[in-house]
This record gives C-alpha cells, structure tokens and sequence, in this order.
C-alpha cells in the first residue's frame, strides 16, 4: 500500500486553500506529486483511471486532498475530470469557485444532461462535476445504474476520474461507488483515525470486492515526532535556488 504525507488541511476553514497552486515549490505541494506518481505506477498492468477517495470519519481532510491531487493531476498534461458526490456536505466547488448547481445530483435525479453539468475550471486540463442540490437519498442516487452510466460516459472523455465520497463509516455512499471505481485511496488524519475505525473502513471496502490503492497521512505533526524544521527549510532553499 503507498502511502504519502501531505500537508495539515482543515475541510471548511479554508476551502479555497490549493497548495500545489497557490506555493508550488513548497514541501506539501512536492508530497501531492509524489502521491501522483505512487498512484501513477501503483499497478501498470491496470492503471488507476477511476479514483475514489475517502475516509473513515469526518474531518480527515480528503476533500483537500483531492482537489490538490486532482490539480497534479492536470498538471501532469492529463484530461482530469473530479467529482463531487458527497451530496450531503459537498465542498469541492469552493475550491475553484465555481457554483454547486447544476451538478451530480441534478444528473442522477433526471433534471439535467450530461455536458450541462460539467464545468471547466481556471485550471487547465482540469473540470468538475459539483454536486448540485441536496437530495434526500443521497446513497440510492450515487448507487444507481445512472451513477455507473455517467462514469463509462466521462470515462471515454477523460484520462482520470476522481471521485470525493462522504466518509466510510458515517453512511453507505462510499461504499455504494467503490464497485464502480478501480482504486481506493484513504485518507487518514493523524490522531484522528482510530486503528479500529481504519479496521473497519479496510473491512468496508473489501466486503464490495474494492481495492484500497494507498493511504494517505494527513496533518502529520513532524515536529512532534521528532523532525526539525531544518530538513523542510533545506528543501525550500534547494527549490528556491534552482530555476
């Protein structure tokens, strides 16, 4: 299983905040790519092209993470389309500010077509589908047939689809997509998740035939466990120094 640290994010408190955009030469922008890459070549006989990434509980910051991976992603010259299907507390359009609606749940629910729905973003490469109203049964709609018709559909558009799902083991949403998609990604808060809670999300996942890719670390306290800030000042200084 890969596993990579990227960089302390908090959901809601600053949702605009895309470190590979706004500090690109920065420590956690540099930890966005290696994930990338590690995804990249996490099984060449079948490459990842349909990405969810979730979570145990609530408040791991796996939305940050994909709308960071998401933009490493188009930077790589990859057709990127994400998804937002955490219909019950959708995020990922304040990230590119741009509006919630129409979006997936518009879609799935009949009341929009499909290029109605997809937005482009400031970044090139790089469209969203948001989420669009709240329904009042998020997880049937996300596990419809209509669900798996969209993702064929955008899957022959696009070079990689990656999916933001509610958490694992608050409802069954997550679990719902993950026979849809060829790769899961977990995101785990330090001192968030407990290893029974991480137990579960694993049980979660494979009890649909899915399969975790990797994990990821996040808001990983270096100092607490012993690195000192010398070791990211010199990688700054080394980026800063060159081109």
């Amino acid at each position: 299983m890969n596993r990579s640290t990227p960089p302390s994010a908090t959901k809601r408190a600053e949702p605009s905040r895309l470190v590979v955009l706004d500090d690109p030469r920065s420590f956690p922008a540099e930890s966005y790519r290696v994930l990338r890459t590690n995804l990249h070549y996490a099984n060449p006989d079948d490459p990842i092209r349909r990405l969810l990434v979730t979570s145990a509980g609530e408040g791991e910051g796996k939305s940050t993470t994909i709308s960071n991976l998401a933009v490493c992603f188009a930077q790589a010259d990859r057709a990127v389309l994400l998804i937002d299907a955490d219909l019950r507390r959708p995020v990922i359009n304040t990230f590119f500010r741009l509006p919630a609606t129409p979006g997936l749940s518009s879609y799935l629910a009949g009341d929009s077509l499909l290029d109605a729905i997809i937005q482009k973003t400031a970044v090139p490469n790089l469209s969203i589908i948001a989420s669009g109203p709240t329904p009042p049964n998020p997880a049937e709609l996300v596990g419809s047939r209509r669900m798996r018709e969209l993702l064929d559909a955008v899957g022959e558009r696009f070079d990689m689809v990656l999916i933001d799902s509610p958490p694992l083991l608050a409802v069954s949403d997550a679990s719902a997509i993950v026979p849809m998609v060829n790769g899961v990604l977990l995101v785990v808060g330090s001192g968030l998740a407990a290893r029974l809670a991480l137990r579960r999300a694993k049980e979660a996942v494979q009890a649909v035939q899915g399969r975790i890719v990797g994990a990821v670390l996040n808001r990983f306290d270096a100092r607490a466990q012993g690195y000192s800030r010398r070791y990211y000042d010199r990688y700054e200084r080394y980026y800063t120094t060159r081109g």
